[in-house]
C-alpha cells in the first residue's frame, strides 16, 4: 500500500541558516581518548595508574611481570629524582639473575598489523646504585602465543635520564592484521637496575600526516564534515571537584610534564591527547575549534553540588582563560603564548572563533557571579570572541529556564542546550525551536541523541534535524553526543561512532550525521505535508509494576485500585537498589491508581516504579529521589511529561512521602501526588508525527535539498510539485535530480556497538513528474542542481 501526501512550501516563511549548524563534540568518555584517539598502544606506560582511577589499579596495572625459572627480578616503583616531577611515578626493575621480562597488554590486547612500522619510546637510565656501565635491553612485539614477530636491541649506557628510540616493522606487504591481542615485551637481559618510563609504541601510519592520532578514527570524523568541533566536554571539563578540573595549559607543552588526573568516567587521562592536539585535529579535518573551559565551578552532580574557585583565586583562573585565546591566536612573535604555541610546531595561529564556558551547571547565585566575572573579562580583552554559555543538562526544568534568564540578561550571544531523549520525544517536539526568540541568544544544541542505536532512532533523529534546519536562524550550532564509545567500555548508550582495537562501527544515527552535514544549506523554507504523516499506537491494557533504580527505599500500604472498582493490595518491599524487582500485580485496565508510602534512605538517582505494560516496549515510569518525574516509554525509550528536577536536591535519610499515582487513557494520562498535592501531570500527544518533508537550499553551490523521512511502515507517495515550481526548480534539474536513501525493513534494526545493518545509497532519479515514492522507515535527500 502506498500513502499519497501532498507538500506545500511557504516561500514567504523563508530562514537563513547558520552555515556552522552541523558539527561534532568530542569528550574523552567510554575510553575514546588514551585507548581511542590517542594511537599509544602502550596502557599505563608512565606507571601513573592508581585507585584514584579503579580502585584496583596500580602503578604497574596493564603490565606482566615475567621471571623465567632460575631467574630472579624485583619490580619496584620509585618517585625520586624522576623524569618529571608532574608525574614522578616510574618502575625500577631490579635483575639478579637474567633474563627478566616486563609485558605491556595494551588496551585489551595490541593489534599488530602487516608492512606497519611501529615507533617505541621510553625513558630510561641506569640506576644509581648499580655498577653496570651498559645494559641491555630488548623491545619485541609479540603475537598472541607470546611469539616474537618484531624485535630490536638498545643499550642503556647512562645514570642519567635518557630517551631510548627505536622503530620495529612487522613482516608483510599488506596491511591485513596478523595479531589481534598482541603486547609489547621489554627484555632484560644482563644483571643490573634499570629505571623506565614513559613507554610508548605507536604506529607510524596517520591520518593526512596527523600525528599520535588513531587514522581510522579521524578518518570517520573527517567523513562528516563538521564545520566546528566542542572539546575536550562535556563533563570532563569542570571534573569532580577542584583537583580534577580541566586545566588546558597543562595539557600542552612537553608529554612528560603533562601532570596525568582520573577520568571521572572511570578510568585514566595521560593527556598525550591535549588541547594543541585538539587543535590540530580540528585543523586536519577543517572543523573550527570550540573549546569549552571550566565556568569556575565544579560538577554538581557530586555530593553536595558544585564547588567554586575561591574569589581570591579568580583573577589568575580568568587569566588562565584568556591565555587560552592568546595561546590560539595570539602572534608567535610578540605574545608570550603564542610564542608557545610556536614551539610546539604550530606558529600561525588557530583562528579561535568560539569560547565555551560552563557544562550543565548549576544556574544559582554562584554561578552567575563566577561566569560574568570570566565573561566581562573575555568581552574586554577580545570582543571578537563568541562565547557560548550553558543552560543546564535538559530542554526544560528549573535549571534551563534559569540559565535562559541569566543568559538574556547578560547578553551571552550563545547558549549550550542538552537533550537525550526517546525517539517519541524527538518526533513530538518537531515544533520545539518553533517559537525560539530570535531577539535573544541562539541555540547551540550542544549534546543530543536518541536513546538507543536502531532505526528508527535515526530517523528521530533525522526529522528533528530537518526543523532545526528550517530554524537555522536561532539554532545555529549543533554536534550529537557522545561521539566515541570503545567496545567492552561504554559508559554511555548510545554513540555515534563505536570502535575496537581493529576497526570502526557506525550505526544509523552516524549516517543521519553524515547525511546532513555534508548537504549544507544557507537558507530554508517552511513546508506544510497533507496526507496520512502521524503513527497512533494501540496501547495495551495490560498493568505489571515493579521497582527500579539505585536508591535503598521501603514501600509500604502499596495497593493498586483499577477506574472498575477491583483494589489489589501488594506485599510490602524493602528496596536495596538490587532491582528490577517484580512485584506480583498482573492485571488488565484502562485507568488505575498506584498509592504506597515510600521512605527514602538513599542514593541520589532515585527510585523507580515502572508500571503498565511493564515486558513491553510501550509503558509509564514514575521516578523518586532528587526529582519527582513522571514518564511515557515509548519504542522502549522513555521521555519526561512533566517533573520537578531540581539539580542537587538533597533527600535526607528517613524522608517519608505518600505517594498516589493516578493513570488514565491506558498510560497516555498521568498525575503524581506527594502527600497529597499534585507535583507533576501530563498527557501524552496520542498522534505522533512520523512522515516530515523540509526543504532547505545552499546558493553559493546552486543547490537545492529535499528532505524526507518517512518513519511509518507503508512507502508514501509525496507529490513535490508546488514546491519544486515555487523555488523555480527547472525541468533539467529534476530530470537529472538525486536521491541518497537511508532505509531498512525493520524499524528496530541496530545493535549498541555494531555497525547499522543499512547504509545510505546514492541513485539518480527522474522528479519530472514531481512526484518522490519514499520507502517505508526511510531518510532520504533529495539532490537537484541549477
Amino acid at each position: 500500500m502506498t500513502d499519497k501526501l501532498i507538500a506545500t512550501l511557504n516561500k514567504a516563511g523563508v530562514r537563513n541558516i547558520s552555515t556552522d549548524l552541523w558539527g561534532i563534540f568530542y569528550e574523552d568518555i567510554s575510553y575514546s581518548g588514551d585507548g581511542g584517539l590517542n594511537a599509544d598502544l602502550v596502557q599505563n606506560g608512565a606507571f601513573e595508574y592508581n585507585r584514584a582511577d579503579s580502585s584496583d589499579w596500580s602503578n604497574y596495572s596493564f603490565w606482566r611481570k615475567i621471571v623465567p625459572a632460575g631467574s630472579f627480578a624485583a619490580f619496584d616503583v620509585l618517585t625520586d629524582n624522576p623524569v618529571a616531577e608532574e608525574n614522578p611515578h616510574y618502575a625500577s626493575v631490579e635483575v639478579e639473575q637474567a633474563p627478566a621480562s616486563l609485558e605491556n597488554i595494551g588496551w585489551d590486547g595490541m593489534v599488530f598489523r602487516a608492512g606497519e612500522t611501529y615507533d617505541f619510546s621510553a625513558w630510561m637510565r641506569i640506576s644509581s646504585n648499580c655498577e653496570a656501565s651498559a645494559l641491555p635491553v630488548t623491545v619485541a612485539l609479540i603475537d598472541d602465543d607470546g611469539n616474537a614477530i618484531a624485535e630490536q636491541d638498545i643499550t642503556v649506557d647512562s645514570n642519567d635520564w635518557r630517551k631510548q628510540e627505536v622503530s620495529l616493522t612487522v613482516s608483510g606487504e599488506s596491511n591485513a592484521i596478523v595479531v589481534h591481542e598482541g603486547a609489547l615485551r621489554l627484555t632484560f637481559t644482563t644483571e643490573g637496575t634499570v629505571d623506565l618510563d614513559f613507554v610508548t609504541l605507536e604506529p607510524r601510519t596517520t591520518y593526512n600526516g596527523l600525528k599520535h592520532f588513531r587514522p581510522d578514527l579521524v578518518k570517520a570524523l573527517a567523513d562528516l564534515q563538521p564545520r566546528f568541533m566542542r572539546f575536550p566536554g562535556g563533563c570532563i571539563t569542570h571534573g569532580l571537584g577542584m583537583d580534577n578540573m580541566y586545566h588546558w595549559d597543562r595539557t600542552i607543552g612537553d608529554v612528560e610534564h603533562r601532570p596525568h588526573n582520573f577520568n571521572l568516567w572511570g578510568y585514566h587521562q595521560s593527556f598525550r591527547i591535549g588541547y594543541y592536539e585538539y587543535l590540530c585535529l580540528c585543523e586536519t579535518i577543517g572543523a573550527k575549534p570550540l573549546p569549552v573551559l571550566p565556568a569556575a565551578v565544579s560538577c554538581q552532580n557530586t555530593s553536595q553540588g558544585p564547588v567554586p574557585i575561591a574569589q581570591k583565586d579568580m583573577p589568575a583562573y580568568i587569566d588562565e582563560v584568556l591565555h587560552l585565546v592568546e595561546f590560539c591566536n595570539g602572534d608567535a612573535a610578540t605574545t608570550e603564548w603564542g610564542a608557545k604555541r610556536a614551539a610546539m610546531g604550530h606558529p600561525e595561529p588557530f583562528n579561535l572563533e568560539y569560547l565555551g564556558i560552563g557544562n550543565e551547571d548549576l544556574i544559582d547565585d554562584v554561578f552567575r557571579n563566577r561566569f560574568q566575572q570570566i565573561f566581562d573579562a573575555v568581552k574586554a580583552t577580545y570582543p571578537d570572541i563568541v562565547v557560548v554559555g550553558t543552560v543546564g543538562p535538559a530542554p526544560s526544568g528549573p535549571d534551563y529556564e534559569a540559565g535562559w534568564q541569566y543568559a538574556r540578561e547578560a547578553g551571552v550571544p550563545i547558549v549550550d542546550e542538552h537533550s537525550y531523549q526517546s525517539s517519541s520525544w524527538w518526533f513530538h517536539n518537531l515544533d520545539h525551536y518553533d517559537t525560539t526568540d530570535r531577539e535573544g541568544p541562539k541555540v547551540y544544541l550542544g549534546e543530543y541523541g536518541s536513546w538507543n542505536t536502531q532505526l528508527i532512532n535515526g530517523l528521530s533523529e533525522a526529522a528533528f534535524m530537518g526543523r532545526m534546519e528550517l530554524n537555522g536562524d536561532a539554532v545555529v550550532m549543533s554536534s550529537y553526543a557522545p561521539l566515541f564509545a570503545k567496545n567492552g567500555h561504554h559508559s554511555w548508550n548510545p554513540d555515534l561512532i563505536y570502535f575496537d582495537n581493529e576497526r570502526t562501527y557506525l550505526p544509523y544515527s552516524y549516517w543521519v550525521q553524515q547525511m546532513y552535514a555534508t548537504t549544507t544549506s544557507d537558507t530554508a523554507w517552511p513546508v506544510a505535508v497533507e496526507g496520512k504523516t502521524t503513527l497512533r499506537r494501540e496501547l495495551p491494557p495490560t498493568v505489571g509494576l515493579r521497582l527500579e533504580g539505585a536508591a535503598h527505599a521501603d514501600i509500604t500500604n502499596f495497593s493498586v485500585d483499577t477506574a472498575d472498582g477491583r483494589h489489589v493490595d501488594l506485599e510490602d518491599c524493602h528496596y536495596a537498589g538490587n532491582g528490577p524487582m517484580n512485584t506480583s500485580l498482573n492485571i488488565d485496565s484502562d485507568a488505575y491508581t498506584i498509592n504506597a508510602t515510600i521512605t527514602y534512605y538513599q542514593g541520589r538517582w532515585g527510585l523507580q516504579l515502572v508500571h503498565g505494560d511493564i515486558n513491553g516496549k510501550n509503558h509509564n515510569i514514575t521516578s523518586f529521589g532528587r526529582a519527582f518525574e513522571i514518564k511515557v516509554v515509548r519504542d522502549g525509550t522513555a521521555y519526561n511529561l512533566d517533573g520537578t528536577e531540581w539539580s542537587m536536591d538533597e533527600v535526607f535519610p528517613g524522608t517519608v512521602w505518600q505517594v498516589r499515582i493516578e493513570v488514565a487513557d491506558r498510560g497516555e494520562s498521568m498525575k503524581l501526588y506527594i502527600d497529597g498535592e499534585l507535583v507533576a501531570q501530563g498527557v501524552e500527544k496520542p498522534e505522533e508525527p512520523r512522515r516530515t518533508v523540509t526543504v532547505a537550499r545552499n546558493d553559493a553551490e546552486g543547490v537545492t535539498y529535499v528532505r524526507i523521512v518517512n518513519a511509518l511502515d507503508a512507502e508514501a507517495e509525496i507529490d513535490l510539485n508546488q514546491v519544486l515550481e515555487e523555488l523555480g526548480v527547472s525541468a533539467e534539474s529534476r530530470a537529472s535530480a538525486t536521491a541518497t536513501v537511508l532505509a531498512g525493513t525493520d524499524p528496530y534494526a541496530g545493535e549498541i556497538g555494531k555497525a547499522s545493518p543499512t547504509v545510505p545509497v546514492g541513485t539518480a532519479i527522474d522528479l519530472t513528474s514531481g512526484a518522490y515514492t519514499a520507502p517505508s522507515w526511510s531518510f532520504t535527500t533529495l539532490t537537484l542542481h541549477d
